[in-house]
């Protein structure tokens, strides 16, 4: 009790140095407890679902001539049952298939739902999902059925029982309601309020329908406990081989399997086509690796500050240590005011997390949740606030022992002065971090508005995409007047140009096609996309040889048009070799097939993305009767939302009950940023705190070394230094510190920047500035923070700094 009652007398005492180290703490605490969370969450992704340990997904590489061309998270139909049917150790197999509309109408309540999947039976008893009404044994085995999650269910038709209602779907079909079940798990890789049945009956793509037809298939599948996974892959190639009658796969197209699995999806899975935006496991990795530097900062920081508050009251633990006082008494008060501080700390940083926490949310994508915490969370988080009491408490005390009362009382000790100190060390590493941060920052920064502002082959800028019903006739008599849609369009003065398209810049194209050259023998892959006559222009891409789609020309007779890297796997090394060439494209399914003239040459376009090469692309021109999905709108700057209101009021009229949907290109495309975009704003915010924690620290040794300083400020004063020249004595060290922190810094930044680059295809260069730009910021942020208290230790009374001694 004597030991409480004392170190509440020293923390009272030392009020504004305990203010200080409470709020350094919290800074740690608040920054580690949304980390800790934020990471433990993501971490955590699937595992809510019943025998997660051992649902795997199936998963596709694409050969060319024994080149990786694509790999994507798709199987055939038919790989998951007879894997099950084959293999005694698969208990349940299952998938999902995207559909083509996403346009939905219930009652009177027309919208758009991005979370539906068309599901096989199977995947209810892959997920072990429950049924809230209806049956999982029954469902989604009849065609045009569909289940509903149970938030959807309440959303649009509240409490009652909607089974045997119906849902209407564009472009034209009615699906019954025959069950509900309970929401799907928060932390999922996939999401799914309506699951519709995929049925032989049904009106979808004849590929899609072919057992073995379109890789287009998210297939999972449920495993015994313990099975062997290791031989699988191996057994799953072998029987794809013998079943799969796809002549067109062979020779120079080879597909090959293998299993991802489910816990595995969400952080080291980002394949095209995912079924949504996955985590990357290495930003996770920065933010574990920020948090914990952030909780050595404020380690080194409380130090420093105990430091200090011991040479404010050396004369007091002098006497004690006169009086008698062991060491370990004087250890064990250290160790009590550190738990003091560290429990309040936290009970405040908790209050503080739980306030920002929307705002952290909203702003960085930090979930912070203590209800969805795992166990080992709280753990982590138990033992980093025990560690951190302990080391930090038992380090105070013992720097403080070391010393006899003859040197306390007198004040005789200076941590700064000797070559090498604990300190020093701690100022260089606080630095190492900011200056490390900061390279990064501005690294990212640039590498984005390097890959925004580069030429991607295409121009998408002021062009805005617009949902139209996909795949119907434009003489469909649900349109009312459709031959004059797009002249009613054109005629506002601020739209200069329409097109049309099966796919907008930003989404994955169809890669389902072996094409070659008629009468040769090599065959390769290509990207398929459905595009006018409009297209080259609205998009200013370049057409390098030949001509545009011919007007008025039915769908073969239009030909296609083929861009560079297609080119070159024709075997041309010149465009004009290649026009009037005929082209065979067969699908995967082999169901479909057709023959084309070559047009024309585009030069190559970045369509899907700016982290890989362009791949050989076909056009084709196959607008003339179908609607396709999108119509492009090219506008002029001037007034955006009018524009808007005259193609709203064209949609709706021409379409009627269609919802009016439309996206700009721009950012659409810039979605792919989105992970990068987020942990730029984490980074502002954690180097904003390094800085806060850095400043702090700074403070503390200015403060001590001109406390420490004290005579021989006094007596430079007295014998004729101007107060600049005691300002820069005592800067001269903090300079020095901060030089070695960024000698250090640039490497590691560097070789970090160097692995993150290898993300993309196209880089920026590491310009020197960046290194030069941080370090002069972390010498500002240095100088600023000691002169000040420099300047107050140089216009000191020579004769007040004296009367210490």
């Amino acid at each position: 009790m004597y030991q409480l009652k004392m170190a509440i007398k020293s923390l009272s005492k030392n009020l504004l140095s305990s203010l200080f180290l409470l709020i350094s703490l919290c800074i740690g605490f608040v920054s580690f407890v949304f980390i800790a969370s934020h990471v433990s969450q993501e971490m955590s992704y699937d595992r809510d679902f019943p025998q997660a340990e051992n649902i795997y997904r199936i998963a596709t590489n694409i050969y060319t001539s024994g080149e990786l061309k694509l790999t994507k998270p798709l199987c055939e139909r038919a790989m998951g049952n007879e894997l099950k049917r084959n293999s005694p150790e698969v208990l349940e197999s299952g998938f999902f298939f995207k559909p083509g509309n996403l346009e939905f109408k219930i009652n009177e309540q027309v919208f758009k739902n991005e979370n539906v999947l068309h599901a096989s039976p199977g995947i209810l008893n892959v997920f072990s999902i429950e049924f809230i009404y209806g049956s999982r044994s029954d469902a989604l085995k009849r065609p045009y059925t569909v289940i509903l999650s149970e938030s959807y269910a309440r959303k649009y038709f509240g409490d009652e029982n909607p089974v045997g209602k119906t849902i209407f779907k564009y472009p034209g079909a009615s699906y019954e309601i025959e069950g509900v079940y309970k929401d799907l798990p928060r932390k999922s890789h996939f999401k799914a309020n309506m699951l519709l049945s995929f049925h032989d009956n049904m009106r979808l793509p004849p590929p899609a329908m072919e057992a073995w037809g379109e890789s287009s298939f998210y297939t999972y599948l449920k495993f015994q406990a313990n099975a062997s996974i290791n031989g699988f892959n191996k057994k799953m190639n072998q029987l794809a081989l013998s079943k799969k009658r796809n002549l067109a796969e062979g020779g120079d197209i080879q597909h090959t399997y293998y299993l991802q699995a489910l816990t595995d999806i969400h952080l080291k899975s980002h394949l095209k086509d995912e079924l949504a935006i996955n985590t990357r496991a290495d930003y996770l990795y920065v933010l574990m690796a920020i948090g914990l530097l952030i909780l050595i900062a404020i380690g080194f920081n409380y130090i420093h500050f105990s430091h200090t508050k011991a040479i404010k009251d050396a004369n007091n633990w002098g006497l004690r240590k006169v009086v008698g006082a062991k060491g370990r008494s004087l250890i064990s008060q250290s160790l009590l005011e550190s738990f003091l501080l560290h429990l309040l700390s936290l009970v405040l940083a908790i209050f503080i997390c739980k306030a920002l926490s929307p705002l952290a949310y909203s702003n960085y994508g930090l979930a912070l949740n203590f209800s969805e915490a795992t166990l080992l969370f709280w753990i982590i988080l138990l033992c980093m606030i025990l560690l951190s009491t302990m080391i930090n408490g038992i380090i105070t005390g013992i720097l403080i022992n070391r010393y006899n009362s003859l040197e306390l009382l007198k004040l005789k000790f200076n941590p700064l002065t000797s070559r090498f100190s604990i300190q020093k060390l701690f100022v260089v590493s606080q630095f190492v971090i900011v200056i490390a941060i900061l390279i990064c920052i501005m690294g990212i920064n640039k590498q984005l508005e390097f890959l925004q502002e580069k030429n991607m082959g295409m121009n998408l800028s002021n062009k805005i995409a617009v949902t139209v019903p996909k795949y119907m006739r434009k003489s469909s008599s649900r349109f009312k007047n459709f031959e004059t849609f797009e002249q009613e369009l054109l005629r506002h003065p601020n739209i200069e140009a329409i097109s049309q398209c099966d796919k907008i810049p930003g989404e994955l194209l169809a890669f389902n096609f072996t094409f070659k050259e008629k009468g040769k023998d090599k065959n390769a892959k290509a990207s398929v996309m459905v595009a006018d006559v409009n297209y080259l222009k609205n998009f200013d891409i370049s057409l390098l040889e030949g001509s545009n789609f011919p007007k008025n020309a039915n769908n073969i007779n239009s030909g296609c048009l083929i861009n560079e890297a297609c080119l070159s796997d024709l075997g041309y090394n010149h465009p004009k070799d290649a026009i009037g060439k005929v082209l065979q494209l067969k699908d995967e399914s082999m169901t479909e097939g057709f023959e084309l003239e070559i047009k024309g040459i585009c030069s190559n376009f970045n369509f899907q993305g700016m982290r890989e090469y362009p791949g050989p692309t076909i056009l084709i021109n196959w607008t003339q009767e179908i609607m396709w999905g999108y119509y492009i709108v090219k506008y002029k700057n001037p007034n955006i939302q009018e524009v808007i209101a005259h193609i709203k009021k064209q949609v709706e009229t021409t379409f009627p009950n269609y919802p009016f949907q439309y996206v700009s290109l721009k950012s659409f495309y810039n979605r792919q940023f989105i992970k990068e975009f987020q942990l730029i704003k984490m980074l502002y915010a954690f180097v904003y705190l390094a800085i806060v924690i850095s400043v702090i620290n700074l403070f503390t040794m200015a403060w001590i070394s001109s406390l420490v300083r004290t005579k021989e400020i006094g007596v430079r004063k007295i014998n004729g230094a101007k107060t600049h020249e005691i300002i820069l004595m005592l800067n001269k060290g903090f300079v020095k510190w901060v030089c070695i922190a960024f000698l250090i810094a640039c490497p590691v930044a560097y070789y970090a920047m160097n692995k993150w680059l290898q993300n993309f295809a196209y880089k920026t260069e590491l310009s020197w500035w960046i290194f030069a730009l941080a370090g002069i910021i972390a010498m500002g942020i240095a100088l600023l923070t000691v002169s000040w208290q420099s300047w107050r230790a140089a216009k000191r009374n020579p004769v007040e700094s004296l009367r210490y001694e």
